[in-house]
């Protein structure tokens, strides 16, 4: 790293979350340091609780109303100050930070996608705000090749960069045993585990749906939910509907994801469409088998039949078909978990995905 690079500071920005980016976001901090950058992270108050200290806060709005951003946009400036570059994290980052005056370069990362139907009457803006980012920033990455293909033909298309999100590895802090234990499920009981924000988007009364076809294929099957958000109470109300209390577990959020990773015989992710999801790479790295969705990058992480099982969205009998078949032949998922571990370790380690981003930068800081 020559000298402007040793002296080449970086703001990272993130609005609101409470998954798999501000996750990233801490890994991507801790390995840019690694390599000789300064590193400086604004966002909301609490959002990187127990992840790394927020050095200024910036109340990144959940909606981007006028009113709200001008305090935030202020914020944002005079945290920026200095910085030789901003990476904000998200749409709604994104345009905060395109929307400060006299700012140092920026760079965005899409993490996901304003999906139809999902927004309310708001979604048409979100979606034509999306499609516009790319060309008020300096350079876009976004997490998958799908993403991409969603951006060709727009203003910045061609600043646009596929950067798979840096994960941090996965480290559980309890026994299978215990994690299992307090989830009441026995040691030799078959457990499909599902780690993700309760949200419409990530299909969990599909799961739920699937889980009923399952438990009268395989009795004695227990599938547990972790996580919090906005469907709670509607997916509480869809197990006691169906009457799957003995079978399905809404847990509630935990901060020890690798912990409920590691206890599954079999992960899943019923997703109606994810960008590239951490879950899934924590779960490969974990060794344990995964059933998803065919859906967003996670065609790119795993190969149907070779390393992992990809289903339809939004198809119970699908999504139940595809369990049973990682339960039932536990030599065969786990040697496609085997395969999905070698090539994602090859394709998207930290290190390699840390300077992919970093020569996003220094490309972005030489037109500067």
């Amino acid at each position: 790293m020559d000298s402007r690079q040793e002296r080449a500071s970086v703001l990272l920005v993130l609005g609101p979350s409470t998954g798999g980016i501000r996750r990233h976001v801490v890994e991507l901090a801790a390995r840019l340091e690694q390599r000789g950058w300064r590193v400086e992270v604004a966002g909301p108050a609490g959002v990187l609780d127990g992840l790394r200290t927020l050095d200024h806060r910036v109340e990144v709005p959940s909606s981007l109303g006028p009113v709200v951003s001008v305090t935030a946009r202020r914020a944002l400036a005079a945290a920026a100050v200095g910085a030789d570059l901003i990476h904000a994290h998200g749409l709604k980052a994104g345009w905060l930070a395109a929307s400060v005056r006299r700012r140092a370069p920026l760079v965005v990362t899409a993490h996901n996608v304003v999906l139809p139907g999902v927004g309310g009457a708001g979604a048409p803006f979100l979606a034509w705000l999306e499609a516009a980012l790319p060309a008020r920033a300096d350079a876009t990455i976004v997490v998958s090749a799908e993403m991409a293909r969603r951006l060709v033909g727009t203003a910045g298309a061609g600043k646009v960069t596929v950067v798979a999100p840096v994960a941090p590895s996965p480290r559980p802090t309890s026994t299978v045993a215990d994690v299992r234990a307090a989830w009441g499920v026995g040691p030799d009981q078959p457990l499909v585990v599902s780690v993700g924000r309760l949200h419409p988007q990530k299909g969990h009364a599909t799961l739920i749906d699937a889980a009923a076809l399952l438990a009268r294929r395989r009795p004695g099957v227990r599938v547990v939910i972790v996580g919090g958000g906005p469907s709670a109470d509607a997916l509480a109300r869809h197990v006691e509907h169906l009457g799957l209390g003995g079978v399905v577990s809404l847990v509630g959020p935990s901060a020890a994801g690798a912990d409920a990773l590691a206890a599954a015989d079999v992960v899943t992710l019923a997703s109606t469409w994810e960008g590239w999801p951490l879950v899934v790479s924590e779960a490969v790295q974990l060794g344990r088998p995964v059933v998803a969705t065919a859906v967003g990058g996670i065609p790119e992480m795993l190969v149907d039949g070779v390393s992992g099982w990809l289903v339809e969205p939004g198809s119970p009998q699908a999504l139940a078909r595809a369990l049973e078949a990682a339960l039932v032949d536990p030599a065969r998922a786990a040697g496609r978990a085997e395969a999905a571990r070698v090539d994602l370790a090859r394709r998207a380690s930290p290190e390699a995905l840390a300077a992919a981003v970093e020569a996003v930068y220094l490309s972005v800081l030489e037109r500067a």
